[in-house]
């Protein structure tokens, strides 16, 4: 499973295509709000050398648009560069895990709602994100397993207790649950 952000559930809320192969190359995810309180907090999807970690200050640069980035070297010769952070906690030179914290996801940049751009190049050219990380190229959310299906909803819609109890005390509870579930899923 993909783990983007420390708190484990997300969702691809855009993709940006480009060039004359109209490559997925920009995905843009957000980080739902989390029950347990954290931040919005990026976490390496792989392993890797931070090849760059800084702000793009030009403004005649493309690249200002990504504002805060970190690029990390992936697999085959892809880097993946994540941009639009509020803070990062790498530097150059420094060996990231895949889960590791890198930074937290903000508005830096061309923008004015919060989320986390990822950009895949080799070789200087833009690669499929979707490909790449074996994503259907549609909006999906991503959630953390959990063998209840009203955990799972509680914790992606930030639930209360209260609300929990409410619909837990109808006798159709568990296929509430599961209705919900599904429709989360297709969102």
């Amino acid at each position: 499973m993909l783990q983007l952000y420390k708190s484990r559930h997300f969702v691809l809320t855009e993709i940006r295509t480009t060039g004359k192969k109209q490559t997925n190359g920009i995905l843009c995810f957000e980080g739902l709000p989390s029950v347990y309180g954290s931040p919005k907090e990026v976490c390496a999807i792989e392993d890797g050398v931070v090849l760059r970690s800084r702000v793009n200050y030009d403004t005649r640069s493309r690249e200002h648009r990504q504002g805060m980035v970190v690029t990390v070297s992936g697999k085959n010769g892809v880097t993946v560069t994540y941009g639009r952070l509020a803070h990062r906690f790498v530097n150059e030179g420094d060996y990231v895990r895949a889960g590791e914290l890198i930074g937290i996801e903000g508005n830096s940049g061309s923008g004015m709602r919060e989320f986390l751009t990822l950009e895949f190049r080799r070789n200087g050219r833009r690669v499929d994100g979707c490909e790449y990380l074996g994503l259907e190229p549609k909006s999906r959310v991503f959630t953390p397993p959990h063998d209840d299906p009203a955990d799972t909803v509680c914790s992606v819609c930030g639930l209360s207790d209260k609300t929990r109890v409410f619909i837990d005390s109808s006798p159709e509870a568990p296929e509430v649950w599961k209705k919900i579930l599904a429709k989360l899923e297709n969102i």
